[in-house]
């Protein structure tokens, strides 16, 4: 369903802001959450046995250690106007390259050992990050207070606990069919008929740990006389040194 919401903006004007008639709010993607400080990093996706030298290599690194890399392309080589849409570890060095995605896999050659780090398709995950906004209504821009930026809503939406199977009947014939029709009957042969409920996962893996544990206790004694346990023989054993 839509709705309509009251904003007083910065500079007192009062904002009626509500969704387009029939328009559906969805919650957002599981783990896109826009305030952490993650989002907006960049992302690169790895290419083994690959590397592009036809593009000319604008700094090196004398280490392999990608995570380190990773933040020297978005600290030390961007604050030096370097916008790196590739850098290749060949197990000795790093060599950055200063280019787009796509020129980075037209250059794209096979070469054994060296990795491709190349900046992920921006678009790939459009439709994970989509939230609802208001153009043009946001906060002003830095010595341009004229232009606005965004406004973007961050909604929280609460489901109710129960719904009465009236409700629930009425609300089933507006929603498009089930992706799984059931095809047994509740009084099928051999059907069994189970609810649903609330349960913590965390909790519920810890009261198990005591039977996981007897378990394994209970496996342990199963041993042969070559002291091997279980089906396929010994496991491997580990010496202190």
């Amino acid at each position: 369903c839509g709705f309509t919401l009251e904003v007083t903006h910065l500079d007192g004007r009062k904002l009626l802001i509500k969704t387009s008639p029939g328009e559906i709010v969805k919650p957002m993607a599981q783990g896109f959450d826009p305030l952490s400080k993650d989002e907006g990093k960049t992302d690169w996706e790895v290419i083994e046995d690959a590397d592009c030298p036809g593009i000319d290599t604008v700094a090196q690194a004398e280490t392999t250690d990608v995570e380190t890399l990773k933040k020297a392309c978005e600290t030390q080589l961007k604050r030096k106007g370097i916008d790196v849409g590739v850098f290749v570890v060949d197990g000795q060095r790093a060599h950055f390259k200063q280019c787009s995605r796509e020129e980075a896999l037209a250059a794209k050659k096979p070469r054994k050992g060296s990795t491709m780090y190349i900046v992920s398709d921006p678009s790939a995950q459009k439709d994970f990050r989509m939230m609802k906004a208001v153009k043009g209504e946001g906060m002003p821009t830095y010595k341009n207070p004229f232009v606005h930026g965004n406004l973007f809503l961050i909604l929280t939406i609460e489901f109710p606990e129960q719904l009465a199977p009236e409700a629930q009947r009425a609300i089933r014939s507006l929603l498009p069919p089930p992706l799984q029709r059931p095809t047994w009957k509740e009084d099928g042969e051999g059907v069994e008929v189970h609810q649903v409920m609330d349960m913590d996962p965390v909790l519920s893996q810890q009261a198990n740990k005591v039977n996981m544990s007897s378990g394994g206790e209970a496996y342990d004694e199963e041993e042969d006389e070559g002291g091997q346990r279980g089906p396929g023989g010994g496991g491997v054993q580990c010496h202190q040194q």
